[in-house]
């Protein structure tokens, strides 16, 4: 049997219920927060896409945005304080994937990988002295589907695939570089795109925060080992710190502190460096808020 999960309305009924015996206010959060008794929004896709290096180039790298979803899908069931605006606890990730199956570097088994996921918010552009976005929620999801393709990095794709310039990374806070890029410089360096004018400067990781590594070399085949692994992610805000994840799992430092209202979440399947591959089997993002 699926867990409850509970609707906006269930949780105002249920605050509600909990004021009429008395109790104030942050008790009643405090006691919806331990009880996890939270609303869900769940954005997944299965189709299967490989990023691989066909040219065998030792300069290649691929950055395509698999999966995205509006930080803020939540509706209005009946009337209630409109000042009041849902909080993100928790996002979850599940990763469905594997690597090329083989490596040479002796790192079967590990997560020192150059088959790998990121996360970045895009948030859009707002009206001078506003909180309003330029655009709506559909124009962005139109133009993200009808433009998505591989590009070299994550700066390069959302310029493209924006080329109005609605939405736009938001910087990661952190000037440090994640652990998970530092076992080889071409994790931690944006290749130069040839005939652009990216910002060539920038370092993996300045828009996006890294997500999940794919264990190296899982298996040879769906019949030795278990090839198509299944990763799962837990981020949570700064007051809630539960995290979920093995050492090839990003932190999620002020990832979700960091998503304003109308801005997007979208995931990225990587892969750096020749030889490497992504096999992205799914990926489904589920967000967790309170009231």
């Amino acid at each position: 049997m699926e867990p409850f999960v509970p609707t906006r309305r269930d949780v105002l009924l249920v605050r509600a219920e909990l004021f009429s015996h008395g109790l104030p206010t942050e008790l009643i959060l405090e006691i919806l927060d331990h009880a996890r008794y939270w609303v869900e929004r769940q954005h997944e896709s299965t189709a299967l896409r490989v990023l691989m290096d066909e040219e065998y180039d030792t300069e290649y790298t691929a950055a395509y945005p698999y999966l995205e979803m509006k930080a803020f899908p939540i509706e209005t069931p009946f009337r209630t304080n409109r000042a009041e605006v849902p909080k993100i606890k928790e996002i979850e990730f599940l990763i469905v994937s594997h690597d090329q199956g083989w490596t040479t570097e002796g790192t079967k088994g590990t997560y020192d990988t150059s088959s790998f996921f990121e996360v970045s918010i895009l948030t859009p552009k707002r009206l001078p002295q506003s909180d309003t976005s330029l655009s709506t929620s559909e124009d962005q999801k139109r133009e993200f589907y009808r433009n998505r393709d591989v590009f070299s990095n994550v700066e390069l794709a959302v310029r493209n695939i924006f080329p109005t310039g609605m939405l736009h990374l938001v910087r990661r806070p952190s000037t440090e570089t994640e652990p998970q890029r530092m076992h080889c410089t071409e994790m931690t360096n944006i290749t130069k795109e040839p005939g652009t004018s990216q910002i060539e400067a920038a370092q993996g990781g300045m828009h996006a925060w890294y997500l999940q590594s794919n264990e190296v070399a899982r298996g040879a085949s769906v019949f030795d080992g278990d090839m198509v692994r299944r990763y799962t992610i837990v981020w949570s805000s700064k007051l809630n710190t539960r995290w979920v994840g093995n050492e090839g799992t990003g932190s999620g430092e002020n990832f979700i502190d960091t998503i304003k209202k109308d801005d997007r979440i979208v995931v990225w399947a990587r892969a750096k460096r020749r030889g490497w591959e992504n096999h992205i089997h799914g990926v489904r993002m589920t967000i967790r808020y309170s009231f």
